[in-house]
């Protein structure tokens, strides 16, 4: 129904109204009628008959006022800054996560297991010098991993969303602009449908994201198998099913899969539960590699113009999200891109060597699978999550190259000093460490008195500090 007709216009009175590009009416009823969480149509027609004067004439000014409140009521649960309704979307991972099979809710820890918790945990206190008697078990099923994490998802994803919504508001700006370059009365129309081109933007990235998640979920072993700080500890989270499902095509036996992966969570927690900076540094690194994504508009243009939104239908978007979805993201070129990625590469990839390191160490005594264990975790793709939705691809071998560093540097200085690096980012290996694994070690010794009078100087401050309060 075009908006002349449902406004009741007079013909006669045509010459006292802007001239308006053909058709532009019928395209942006059909626009608001298909956003998400528009009113359905009659009553966006109900409303749309009071943007006339008292001779059936369109009012702009009430216009452009009914066009504020109808976009409104269409990004209400939406994220101002992203355009993304986190609460949609986390339904729709959990719909996915249905889809992939029976995953009922465990039950509360057993005997055999908490004693197999305890028992990984004695373990590491003889290769581990951070403390972990404030770890707790919990066993969930992927429903309940997708609720626990879904903050961290949102805290790396939002970035994303807003660099996808940024380039579909440019292109529909322009587009905009050359329809309505006329008619100085809707010069702010362009401005007033942003938040709808950051729903289309969010509608596109969302099923994305549903679908990376939901298959992680049905993957992931423990809370942060993915090789990132997703469970706040004290929390060491296991997920029965995948797991059950993981030790079938196995041929070591369940129960030292078991404690083999209670000792990588339990070692993953110990470390992220004693160095408050670790967490927040990996999310924040991702956070700003994704803010430094440029989103090429061309692909998006390729799969749809802006004036066939009216056909832009759910299925239109998951068909057009599947043909632009691995052309969406151009490779890290700048400078300050590199940088991050390597960044982030490489403190992923210490975190995850000291793993391997101290789990080899504390496990080696007790399970003969331990090294066969070991290769099958290297070579699972715990950073699919990170390819898929921001772009990112780790290199595993830079995971052996950390493991490298750790162990030899543990035999050279012991426990306590290997994980005193640890206290403070200043302190860790860099990139070109990785490379130079000897050397790094070496240079460490070397420049052991002089950290070791450093925080010696540290204490005295403090203590000064305290005598003069």
């Amino acid at each position: 129904m075009g908006l002349n007709r449902i406004m009741d216009i007079d013909d006669s009175d045509d010459e006292d109204l802007p001239e308006l590009p053909p058709d532009w009416a019928d395209s942006l009823m059909a626009n608001l009628q298909n956003m998400p969480g528009a009113p359905d149509p009659e009553t966006l027609a109900a409303q749309m008959r009071q943007f006339t004067d008292g001779r059936g004439n369109i009012d702009m000014a009430k216009l452009m006022q009914g066009l504020r409140s109808a976009l409104g009521q269409a990004s209400a649960g939406r994220d101002p800054s992203s355009g993304m309704n986190w609460t949609a979307t986390n339904l729709a991972i959990n719909k996915l996560v249905a889809s992939k099979g029976d995953d009922p809710v465990p039950p509360p820890p057993g005997n055999d297991m908490l004693d197999a918790f305890n028992l990984a945990n004695s373990w590491l206190d003889q290769s581990v010098s951070f403390d972990g008697a404030m770890l707790r078990l919990e066993l969930w099923n992927r429903e309940r991993w997708v609720d626990k994490t879904m903050h961290a998802w949102r805290s790396m994803c939002a970035p994303i969303v807003s660099r996808l919504g940024d380039a579909l508001v440019g292109l529909a700006q322009d587009n905009l602009a050359h329809g309505v370059a006329a008619m100085q009365e809707l010069s702010g129309i362009a401005d007033m449908l942003v938040p709808m081109m950051r729903s289309t933007a969010s509608e596109f990235y969302s099923s994305r994201l549903a679908r990376a998640i939901a298959d992680l979920a049905a993957t992931t072993l423990s809370g942060t198998d993915a090789a990132l700080p997703l469970v706040e500890p004290p929390g060491v989270a296991l997920l029965p099913s995948n797991i059950t499902a993981f030790t079938a095509g196995l041929a070591t036996p369940a129960t030292e899969t078991s404690v083999y992966l209670l000792l990588r969570e339990s070692a993953r927690q110990r470390l992220f539960g004693a160095t408050p900076w670790l967490g927040p540094q990996i999310l924040a690194l991702i956070e700003h590699y994704a803010r430094e994504i440029t989103i090429d508009p061309s692909v998006l243009r390729d799969g749809f113009e802006v004036d066939q939104l009216d056909q832009m239908t759910p299925e239109r978007l998951a068909e057009i999200s599947a043909q632009v979805e691995d052309r969406i993201f151009r490779p890290a070129t700048s400078p300050e891109q590199k940088a991050i990625l390597t960044r982030l590469e490489t403190l992923i990839s210490l975190v995850e060597g000291w793993v391997e390191t101290v789990v080899n160490q504390a496990a080696s005594p007790w399970l003969q699978s331990a090294p066969e264990l070991t290769r099958v975790m290297r070579e699972r793709p715990a950073d699919h999550a990170l390819a898929t939705l921001v772009g990112l691809e780790l290199n595993s071998r830079r995971v052996r190259d950390a493991a490298n560093l750790w162990a030899y540097l543990g035999h050279e200085r012991g426990i306590d000093e290997r994980d005193a690096l640890w206290r403070h980012p200043d302190n860790m290996p860099q990139a070109e460490d990785l490379d130079d694994v000897i050397g790094f070690v070496k240079r460490t010794i070397e420049a052991a008195p002089d950290a070791m009078d450093a925080e010696l100087n540290w204490l005295m401050d403090q203590w000064r500090q305290d005598d003069n309060h």
